[in-house]
């Protein structure tokens, strides 16, 4: 049972690297912010990781200063079924929680490069315009 769970995650995870490879050889990147033109949650995690293998733990914090917690919840998927439930419930409220207010801070501030509404770059407002203009 626990072997299939693993394999699970594995296959997931690698999934979702795949599609992140496919993403950015075809050039869209985040297919969020290709879409809406808006930064998603997890913008700048790529970026954090890297500063953080080349050990500029400060350039890691810039990029995103949450760049730890997938890891940390990584392993208490893993040992979800050691824990009682109600913990591992709140603790994942708590990290959703987390994420989301530093994501609405980000957004907010004007200073901050890396997360940023730019809904005219998005593909759906492309879409809406091309339509608008009638040439369809």
């Amino acid at each position: 049972m626990k072997n299939i769970r693993i394999n699970e995650y594995i296959k997931f995870g690698l999934t979702m690297v795949l599609l992140y490879v496919f993403f950015s050889i075809v050039g869209i990147g985040c297919p969020i912010k290709f879409f809406t033109g808006i930064s998603c949650p997890g913008c700048g995690m790529t970026r954090a990781w890297a500063h953080l293998i080349q050990l500029d733990i400060k350039g890691a914090f810039y990029y995103h200063p949450l760049f730890i917690l997938p890891i940390i919840y990584l392993f208490l998927y893993l040992y979800e079924d050691k824990m009682p439930h109600k913990i591992f419930v709140c603790t994942v409220a708590i990290g959703i929680a987390i994420f989301l207010i530093i994501y609405i801070f980000r957004l907010l501030n004007p200073d901050d490069i890396v997360v940023n509404i730019n809904i005219e770059n998005g593909f759906v407002y492309k879409i809406f315009k091309f339509i608008q203009k009638g040439e369809l």
